[in-house]
């Protein structure tokens, strides 16, 4: 082919990519603005790449895996990740020479980063994915090196690049949650502890409602496992339920002395307008 050819593949594929999505969102379970999102991830690594390119430096320094690792945590699904991945690794091959080696070293790390930070919910499990995925980028460049070592500096900085875009990710985590909109399992899981000031609260003011919502926390997490729903979700949402009976903790039975209870002194009327 020649190369105004196999330039203007590159569009073609990323039409036939965004058909696929618009004709299966209902079955990956996106959100109305997810598309818009998955767009801007793209825009951002192949605009990186463009410019880490344009500027002179080695290919080998663009932190692709930093977009599979963040679509993968903000969206739970690998297969918006194989997408997106798929598409960014053509897409920079393309704008780097048509560097079909290129292409396949994305595709092998960005793969292997979604898998592993999948339902991750803690940041070093991410850290821990960037040192595994610097070292199989290094791993694959032998292999297509034919087993020769020339040149060492790449290798190294391959092992560098996959540790770089697993502490960018963890870095920037937060601000795409934010731009999203959305809860990741890293931040579901920063709300389960016991010393968040709102849990400390209701320990102290709503000891009864707090053991309740324990119990409920531990049979919505039972429940959502036993149907494959979001069990830590379920037990995030259970534990801050009745938060709101922090207003007023002594009218609610749980809070309340076994023997008298303040409604007894209360009108109907009273009771349910403070309840």
């Amino acid at each position: 082919f020649s190369k105004g050819t196999r330039l203007g593949s590159s569009p073609l594929f990323l039409l036939s990519l965004f058909i696929y999505f618009k004709f299966s969102s209902t079955n990956l379970n996106l959100r109305p603005n997810s598309f818009l999102h998955i767009i801007l991830l793209f825009v951002i690594i192949v605009t990186v790449s463009y410019f880490i390119i344009r500027q002179g430096y080695s290919e080998l320094f663009i932190p692709f895996c930093v977009i599979p690792m963040l679509s993968t945590i903000l969206f739970n699904q690998l297969e918006v990740s194989l997408l997106i991945t798929l598409a960014s690794a053509v897409t920079i091959a393309s704008v780097s020479g048509n560097n079909f080696y290129l292409g396949v070293l994305f595709l092998i790390s960005g793969i292997l980063s979604s898998v592993l930070v999948l339902d991750v919910r803690r940041r070093m499990v991410i850290i821990r994915a960037g040192f595994i995925v610097g070292f199989t980028q290094v791993l694959s460049l032998f292999f297509i090196e034919h087993f020769r070592i020339q040149g060492s500096i790449r290798f190294v900085i391959l092992m560098l690049n996959g540790i770089a875009s697993s502490i960018i990710v963890v870095g920037i985590l937060p601000v795409f949650e934010y731009l999203f909109k959305t809860v990741t399992n890293v931040s579901l899981l920063e709300l389960t502890d016991f010393n968040h000031p709102l849990l400390q609260r209701m320990i102290l003011e709503a000891p009864g409602t707090y053991h309740h919502s324990l119990v409920v926390g531990n049979l919505s997490e039972a429940a959502s496992q036993a149907v494959g729903a979001n069990a830590l979700l379920a037990r995030v949402g259970a534990y801050y339920h009745d938060i709101g009976k922090l207003k007023n903790p002594e009218y609610f039975t749980e809070n309340q002395n076994m023997r008298t209870s303040i409604h007894d002194t209360l009108s109907p009327t009273i009771s349910k307008m403070v309840i």
